[in-house]
């Protein structure tokens, strides 16, 4: 029987193919497309939360960072949007990132106002409950640094208090900037426009909500709001799509659905865990980090090439830590790895094992001979599958 080699201009890929692979973990997406002066916008998570419009805030074709409209608060009060599910569809039991794109177009900012999200509001007027704060302007401090407020028993800042997000955290006067707030494991970290500005171990309490409520562009208490555009606004909870020192902040909109679950082709890219031909396809299948190194090296040289790997650990002869940038959900993940010297090189037996403790955001390895003995190769590869 004659087999003939399929070319690859006979594959063709049909249907919606682009998806978001963590688009089930998003609980609140809003890019506040729609009309000068709408006053309606919607949730495009698999929520599909009511978004609440106050005062006199409106979708907005007056600036925009992607798709040609934006959210516009007013000085004023009230302002800005709201859903409700705090504390019951979104729980910030675990890892969560805020984002959204601020411009801002106040230059001297009051005490009470904000520039990001308030978390576990019970009135949408008072903001008087404990939950989260982020972007919070005091009396006296930084009209460029935002502070950030949180809580876990809903009685006291007891999470965080006035905690300094950093320089660029209340965004700047006449342009787009990217804010995100991460929380992997117990370790907190802001970026602005993909930079950390703050890093921090706050824990990993869960977040208190003594109200439902989530609200945009309002202000903390009765004062006016800070007056600027939101846009594409995202919550992912149970996921810290950043971690490390900085990142590449998305080019386009974020994407508005899992894609495809019948096709087979894997891109991965920072901002969105984007998958070509995949889409909602199970994580278990995609490849969540690889990393190709030469163990001869020292630690900060060992990488030749990689995927969602920030640095290596040469912990003893043979014995390495793979630490990924950004973390998997649980450490219930396996991989598979191969080792040997140079290709002119003949090469004994070799074992690529679990060595130690594995985490989410870190994996132990051992690199031996056929006899036990731990080796430095100039050649390992390791492969990793997980969620």
């Amino acid at each position: 029987m004659n087999i003939t080699k399929p070319r690859l201009d006979q594959f063709k890929i049909t249907g919606s193919t682009v998806g978001d692979v963590h688009f089930p973990y998003v609980k609140w997406l809003s890019p506040f497309d729609g009309t000068n002066g709408a006053t309606s916008t919607t949730d495009e998570s698999d929520i599909n939360a009511t978004v609440t419009f106050q005062g006199s805030s409106t979708i907005s074709t007056t600036q925009s960072k992607f798709g040609g409209s934006s959210l516009y608060s007013p000085n004023a009060n009230p302002a800005g949007v709201y859903v409700t599910g705090a504390g019951s569809t979104v729980q910030l039991t675990a890892d969560f990132t805020f984002e959204w794109w601020f411009h801002r177009i106040q230059v001297s900012v009051a005490s009470n106002q904000a520039s990001g999200p308030i978390y576990g509001q019970s009135s949408i007027t008072t903001c008087a409950s404990k939950g989260l704060l982020i972007g919070y302007v005091s009396t006296g401090t930084s009209t460029t640094s935002g502070l950030l407020y949180c809580s876990s028993n809903a009685s006291s800042w007891n999470v965080a208090s006035a905690v300094v997000l950093g320089n660029g955290s209340l965004g700047t006067v006449g342009q787009w900037v990217h804010l995100a707030l991460v929380r992997s494991g117990s370790d907190w970290s802001f970026y602005v426009d993909g930079s950390r500005t703050y890093n921090g171990s706050l824990g990993s309490d869960t977040i208190s909500a003594p109200g439902t409520n989530i609200l945009l562009g309002k202000s903390w208490d009765s004062t006016n709001q800070m007056e600027g555009y939101w846009d594409d606004f995202r919550l992912t909870q149970g996921l810290a799509r950043y971690t490390g020192a900085s990142f590449t902040v998305p080019t386009t909109a974020h994407l508005t659905s899992a894609g495809d679950v019948n096709k087979h082709i894997v891109v991965n890219s920072d901002a969105d865990g984007v998958a070509i031909g995949t889409g909602g396809i199970s994580q278990a299948r995609i490849a969540k980090a690889w990393v190709n190194l030469d163990s001869t090296q020292a630690a900060a040289s060992m990488i030749r090439e990689s995927y969602n790997v920030s640095s290596m650990t040469d912990t003893a002869t043979g014995r390495y830590t793979i630490n990924f940038s950004t973390a998997l959900s649980n450490a219930n993940f396996c991989f598979a790895g191969s080792a040997g010297n140079n290709a002119s090189t003949t090469t004994n037996g070799r074992d690529v094992t679990n060595d130690g403790t594995r985490t989410t955001s870190a994996l132990p390895i051992r690199v031996t001979r056929d006899n036990d003995v731990a080796v430095e190769d100039s050649y390992v590869g390791v492969i990793v599958f997980g969620n």
